[in-house]
C-alpha cells in the first residue's frame, strides 16, 4: 500500500514537471516570436534611390551594379585565357576598394519574341506556314522553361555618388581588355536584386 502512494507521489511531480517545462518552453516561443522582424524593410541594406540611379544604403554608402561581358572560356586559346587572367589579376590589384563579385543564373525571357511569333501565327495567310511558326514557338517555350543565362556582376560601393562615379569609370578602364563593362539599365538593376532576393521566383519583365 505504501508502495502504492509512493508511486502516485511520483507521478504527480513527474506529471506536474513536464507541465512546468512546457510553459517554460511555450513562454520562450512566445517572446522569441515577438522579436521576429515582420517587414523586408528593416532588414534590408537597400533604402532609396540616388543620382545616376545608383542605390543609397542603410550605413550611408551608396553602391552600383555593373555587369561585365561574359565569355565562353572553352573556346579561348591559352594565349586569350593567359591574357584574361592576367587582367583580372590587375584589377584585382589595381581596384583597392570594396567590391563584391555577383555570378548569377537568369531565366532567359523571351516574351517579346513569342508575342512576335503569336502574332504571326494570327495574321498569317498561308495555311502552310502555320506549322513553322507553331514549332518555332514551341522552342521558343522550351528554352525558357530549360534554360539560363550565367550573369556576372559587380556591386562597388563609395561614401558619395561623385566618388561611386569616379570609382565606376575607374572600374570600366580596368575591365576593356578582359570583360568589358556593360551598362545596366534602373530596370536590370532591380531586377538582379529581385533574384537575390527571390531565388525561387521569375523577375517581372515588361
Amino acid at each position: 500500500m505504501a508502495i502504492l502512494k509512493e508511486n502516485e507521489v511520483n507521478k504527480k511531480i513527474k506529471t506536474k514537471s513536464s507541465l512546468d517545462e512546457k510553459n517554460i518552453t511555450e513562454g520562450k516561443s512566445h517572446k522569441e516570436r515577438e522579436r521576429v522582424i515582420n517587414s523586408i524593410a528593416k532588414i534590408y541594406p537597400i533604402v532609396d534611390f540616388a543620382d545616376y540611379d545608383f542605390f543609397e544604403m542603410k550605413n550611408g554608402e551608396y553602391m552600383e551594379i555593373i555587369q561585365i561581358t561574359s565569355k565562353d572560356i572553352y573556346s579561348l586559346n591559352e594565349t586569350d585565357k593567359d591574357n584574361d587572367i592576367f587582367s583580372l589579376a590587375h584589377l584585382l590589384q589595381a581596384y583597392i576598394h570594396d567590391i563584391k563579385i555577383v555570378p548569377l543564373h537568369t531565366p532567359v525571357v523571351l516574351e517579346k519574341q513569342k508575342n512576335q511569333v503569336i502574332k504571326n501565327i494570327r495574321n498569317c495567310k498561308v495555311n502552310e506556314y502555320i506549322p513553322f511558326l507553331e514549332k518555332k514557338l514551341s522552342e521558343l517555350v522550351f528554352i525558357e522553361e530549360n534554360r539560363t543565362n550565367k550573369e556576372f556582376f559587380f556591386f562597388i560601393y563609395a561614401d558619395t555618388t561623385q566618388n561611386l562615379l569616379e570609382r565606376k569609370k575607374h572600374m570600366r578602364n580596368l575591365l576593356s581588355e578582359s570583360n568589358p563593362m556593360l551598362d545596366l539599365d534602373l530596370d536590370k538593376k532591380l531586377n538582379v536584386l529581385f533574384q537575390l532576393s527571390n531565388l525561387n521566383t521569375k523577375p517581372k519583365t515588361d
